[in-house]
């Protein structure tokens, strides 16, 4: 008895074992990419931001602060008119800074709960519309500033490489 050999009826033109691999290796690059990014800032409603060329990534930041053509908006909380702002001829924004104060307070809290130096620097996020006067934006960075929050980062829009 003899046996009998198998035919293929053609010839298989990839090995799927090596799409397999190929597909695992693609995935886990584009997961590692997607890490690598750092978080993603939501921008606020009714707000053209600027537009930079800077390639720096801000650190993680869990305070933001907005100032858009009605309101100062702390963590989506709206704090005071922007009129309010402009009218004012004091640098410090007391609304704002109140906020802000306490803020920093529980970050410098848990900063020390974690064994951290709780002088450090506070960072925070600002998104300014990009018609909104400089005399306001002054105003606000001036008063973060007061607040303990001395590493300011401004959101604005990446400017495309062939965009002129």
């Amino acid at each position: 008895m003899a046996r009998k050999a198998r035919k293929y009826s053609e010839d298989v033109p990839f090995s799927l074992t090596s799409m397999m691999d190929m597909m695992t290796i693609i995935l886990v690059f584009m997961i590692k990419n997607m890490d690598a990014e750092g978080q993603l800032l939501t921008q606020a409603e009714n707000l053209i931001l600027p537009i930079s060329t800077s390639k720096v990534q801000p650190k993680e930041v869990s305070l933001t602060v907005v100032v858009d053509a009605n309101y100062v908006i702390v963590d989506n909380e709206k704090v005071v008119p922007t009129a309010d702002v402009l009218a004012q001829e004091d640098l410090l924004v007391t609304k704002v800074d109140e906020i802000l104060k306490d803020r920093r307070a529980i970050e410098q809290e848990h900063a020390l709960k974690m064994g951290l130096p709780a002088d450090e620097a506070g960072h925070i996020i600002v998104q300014i519309d990009k018609n909104i006067p400089y005399d306001a934006m002054y105003k606000v960075m001036a008063t973060c500033g007061f607040s303990g929050y001395t590493n300011i980062a401004f959101a604005v829009m990446e400017k495309n490489g062939g965009e002129e």
